[in-house]
């Protein structure tokens, strides 16, 4: 058996920032250790840097 939490959230997309931010705060105070918030803030930034990379991948193509 598998015991977890589960966190619903519903974020505003004309002004998702402030919710996201909220989110994340919520689901690393859930969270029993520092390790395990450091390993989530680890994979968030490395799927930022990724969605930033792509997002910003056609403006770095049309200026070369």
């Amino acid at each position: 058996m598998k015991v977890r939490a589960l966190l619903e959230c519903t974020i505003d997309t004309a002004n998702p920032a402030p919710e996201l931010a909220a989110t994340i705060s919520a689901v690393l105070a859930a969270l029993p250790n520092a390790e395990s918030r450091l390993s989530v803030l680890q994979t968030l930034d490395d799927e930022i840097g990724r969605a930033l990379a792509d997002y910003l991948a056609p403006e770095t193509e049309a200026a070369a």
